[in-house]
């Protein structure tokens, strides 16, 4: 009996030290891992990527390869079809900020534009986003339709704006979230998993 609560009592411990050091993980990650620039790592100047030690699989490197790509090319450069950091030079603008330039249609067609990036997410990742994230996406497209309305000056605050670079970050954080969820899941198999092992090579 007395063997059973102390074995008891190391797991319950084991459990509680294990639980508290993942919180911990998840409390330095979500700092770590939040970004206001999509394209750039503020650490190497260059291209962001899924972070290493979240064992990324090529799935999900590819996905978010496309959507910075489509963010860049909305908000920052619509000539950026072939490569991610091309530059257009004096024509550096974003397809919205471009299209705005259309009178009326021009704000409905960007609100559109900005969407595709949210429906692109929905349809490849489902259960990525959360409704309140979807929801403040969309929020972050209304507003940069209402700043759009006012004629040639709502060009400039919609490329000021970035609303798919907002929405972008996101999906980043979103995606950091899911592969450590991940992490977390496949822990705490091995966990449960592992008084199996041990019982069956006491029995033998």
């Amino acid at each position: 009996m007395s063997a059973f609560l102390t074995s008891f009592m190391e797991s319950q411990l084991e459990g509680s030290a294990e639980d508290y050091a993942m919180d911990k993980f998840n409390v330095f990650a979500n700092k770590k891992y939040n970004t206001k620039n999509p394209f750039r790592d503020v650490e190497t100047n260059k291209r962001l990527k899924l972070p290493e030690e979240l064992h990324p699989e090529k799935s999900d490197i590819k996905f978010w390869k496309s959507c910075q790509n489509k963010a860049w090319r909305d908000d920052q450069c619509f000539l950026s079809m072939c490569g991610f950091y091309m530059s257009g030079g004096c024509c550096a603008i974003g397809t919205c900020p471009l299209i705005v330039l259309i009178p009326v249609i021009g704000p409905i067609f960007m609100y559109y534009i900005h969407s595709k990036l949210i429906k692109k997410c929905q349809e490849k990742r489902p259960g990525l986003l959360s409704d309140t994230e979807v929801a403040k996406m969309y929020a972050n497209i209304v507003f940069d339709l209402c700043i759009s309305l006012p004629p040639i000056i709502g060009t400039f605050f919609t490329w000021m704006n970035g609303c798919s670079t907002r929405n972008c970050t996101i999906i980043y954080a979103g995606l950091c979230k899911q592969l450590q969820q991940k992490i977390v899941n496949e822990n705490h198999q091995l966990k449960n998993s592992s008084p199996n092992v041990q019982n069956s090579s006491t029995q033998k």
